[in-house]
């Protein structure tokens, strides 16, 4: 009788057992068809998204330049070929003179937004790219004419760098900013008319591939 009670006990212990070694099985099945289905859900949107960001530039641009960023991993930031690559961003600089809002315009043409400078580093290779003797629009105004200065694509302006010449916006009737070289202060920004018809300069996203 003792006997037969143990032979049960190891059978229904070997039971739960399997049980536990099945339900084990089965958790880690379900975890890793998640994160598989969960990955080809992200792969498929961000593909999504950078094929329909190339589809928009193709409409543009005839041919992009791509330029290896990885490390570990291949990475490729593309560019329409006649622009300046810089960290994630590309850059044009216009041959065109037009005024704050035609500028801005042109841009947005192009898949870009004027120039919105976030940092020194970011000034000193866009000013390596423009003529001294120009005076080139930013994506940066001041639309009511009382201080309160806004980037385009919404950068916070008190948050960000800022790089205008000493004294630097000083009349309240000039609501746009522009980029310009003044002998012995070099490179800084200026408080201009929005109306005056100036160069420009053209910023967007990197493609990654």
């Amino acid at each position: 009788m003792v006997q037969e009670g143990q032979s049960q006990g190891r059978e229904k212990a070997a039971w739960w057992f399997q049980v536990r070694l099945w339900s084990v099985a089965l958790i880690s099945i379900a975890l890793i068809a998640a994160c598989f289905i969960l990955s080809c859900v992200v792969t498929y949107f961000k593909c999504d998204r950078t094929g329909k960001k190339l589809s928009e530039l193709q409409t543009h641009y005839s041919s992009l330049t791509c330029f290896s960023e990885g490390t570990r991993v291949s990475v490729w930031g593309c560019c329409p070929s006649t622009w300046k690559p810089f960290g994630s961003s590309c850059y044009f600089v216009s041959t065109e003179q037009n005024f704050w809002t035609k500028s801005e315009q042109n841009c947005v043409g192009m898949g870009a937004h004027l120039v919105v400078i976030n940092t020194e580093a970011e000034q000193n290779f866009i000013i390596q790219q423009l003529n001294e003797s120009l005076s080139y629009f930013l994506g940066l105004s001041d639309p009511q004419g009382n201080g309160n200065w806004q980037w385009i694509d919404k950068t916070p302006y008190k948050e960000n760098v800022r790089l205008w010449h000493q004294n630097e916006p000083n009349f309240s009737a000039e609501e746009c900013a522009s980029i310009v070289f003044w002998n012995q202060r070099g490179w800084g920004w200026n408080d201009v008319f929005c109306d005056s018809s100036r160069h420009s300069i053209c910023e967007m996203k990197k493609i990654y591939l």
